[in-house]
């Protein structure tokens, strides 16, 4: 399907973002330069204001004739000469006019001319049209007086430049985000691409696909490595599946096959109820193998969901362990197997107690079964670095290397282990209630023979 990249949510977030600065930016621009504008602006009008009450006060204080010769400085060559208008231009000063009654000028620049008030005006000169602000205030016996001052150059500098800026926002740096914004959109659905043809490849059936990684380690590279995870703990799924369906299988056929037998035998031996009596008590004894086997797979499926987490309180795992360890006494006296037990009072550990009972039961039975004739089995339980450590191991040959890394997988059993009796859901069951409690489980590797030891976080607490 192909892209609609101008279209996509991509773009239209960076379109938006770019209308958003766009739009920021030129409100700040024309906010600083019109604070600035002002400030100008008060300034100007603050000094003419001070400049025409001096003025008064000279004027009503001293006459007119002294305001002119003070203040105004009547000098008609002076007063028209260009350089000095333009001097006063340049150094942004003022510029006065004293009118009579009559509005004919009494001395200043004659040609300055402005109603009563503060109003924006310009010099009657054929060679000058820069904007005065000009402020006339009537005196005494109807004489006026118009004093004003050239805007500031800063000031048309700095609306010339909010409009130049304005100018280049909305022609240069629009257009630019927008270009810019489009090459990132289409960068974006090229490695969007990579992991939708991923996704793709492993819905039709190539499990084995995976998302390509750069060296960049970007957060595309981030993704792509949580979806390859995702995927390689998907592929375990499958092959535990297949595993376990074929276990399954192999578990349930030796008890179907038994039951349909013995139902052959019953309908061959109907007339005889002695046989049919001991061809029942087979069947019922296939149906009862059958039946641990679902049992085993209802509770794995239970414990690896969590559902009994709810029911979790504080467990004296010692009593625990006391308890079991002195019924399966009896049961390795009669193996012809030696039993120690080392159990520390007092631990207890967070959990179901239920489930922990399952758990080291199957680690018991896992020993009484599969540990060599007179061996030497071992129970402890003691706290080490702040934790509670349980270990249930022989002094046997131990497990191979290869054997160790499926050990606790569904209804794998190793070799050595085919002729005794089980179905290989144990020590899976073990694992999930492990995993269930917070606990670590594993295999002693530098210790002869098979030792399992669990470590669970600790809490002790006195008897």
């Amino acid at each position: 399907m192909r892209n609609n990249t101008l279209g996509s949510t991509v773009f239209q977030q960076i379109l938006r973002s770019c209308g958003v600065f766009v739009l920021v930016s030129l409100a700040l621009l024309w906010l600083i330069c019109g604070w600035l504008v002002w400030e100008m602006d008060r300034a100007q009008i603050a000094d003419l204001e001070d400049t025409m009450l001096y003025a008064e006060d000279v004027y009503y204080g001293r006459g007119a004739d002294e305001l002119i010769a003070e203040a105004i400085q009547d000098d008609d060559d002076l007063i028209w000469s260009d350089d000095l208008i333009y001097e006063l231009l340049e150094g942004e000063q003022q510029v006065w006019v004293l009118r009579g009654p009559d509005y004919e000028p009494i001395a200043g620049f004659p040609g300055l001319h402005a109603d009563f008030g503060w109003q924006m005006t310009s010099l009657d000169h054929p060679e000058i049209g820069d904007t005065l602000r000009a402020y006339t205030q009537e005196l005494r016996g109807g004489d006026r007086l118009t004093i004003a001052s050239f805007l500031p150059e800063d000031r048309a500098n700095l609306w010339a430049f909010a409009q130049f800026g304005t100018f280049a926002l909305l022609l240069i740096v629009l257009p630019l985000s927008l270009i810019t914004g489009y090459a990132v959109s289409q960068r974006v659905f090229r490695r969007i691409e990579d992991i939708s043809a991923t996704a793709a490849a492993v819905g039709s059936g190539q499990i084995a696909t995976r998302a390509t990684q750069s060296a960049r380690h970007d957060e595309f590279d981030r993704l792509a490595g949580s979806i390859n995870q995702m995927l390689d703990r998907l592929e375990a799924l499958n092959r535990s599946i297949e595993g376990v369906s074929v276990g399954v299988a192999h578990d349930l056929r030796t008890p179907l096959t038994n039951i349909g037998g013995r139902m052959e035998l019953i309908r061959r031996d109907r007339t005889n109820p002695e046989a049919i009596e001991t061809h029942l008590e087979a069947a019922e004894a296939a149906q009862d193998q059958l039946m641990r086997v679902f049992d085993a797979l209802l509770r794995l499926g239970e414990v690896k969901a969590g559902r009994r987490k709810a029911a979790f309180a504080d467990v004296d795992l010692s009593a625990i362990l006391t308890d079991l360890t002195d019924s399966f006494a009896p049961v390795f006296a009669d193996a012809d197997k030696r039993f120690s037990v080392t159990i520390r009072d007092g631990l207890s550990v967070t959990g179901d107690p239920e489930l922990l009972q399952q758990m080291i039961a199957n680690l018991l039975e896992n020993a009484v079964e599969h540990s060599r004739d007179a061996a030497k089995v071992f129970v402890t339980l003691a706290s080490q670095d702040g934790r509670v450590v349980l270990q249930v191991g022989d002094d046997g040959p131990g497990i191979s290397p290869l054997d160790k890394e499926r050990i606790f997988e569904r209804f794998f059993r190793a070799d050595s282990s085919r002729s005794t009796p089980g179905n290989g859901l144990g020590l899976s069951l073990v694992q999930a209630i492990a995993e269930l409690h917070a606990a670590d489980i594993a295999v002693a590797d530098d210790t002869p023979g098979a030792v399992f030891t669990l470590r669970f976080p600790v809490r002790v607490r006195t008897q």
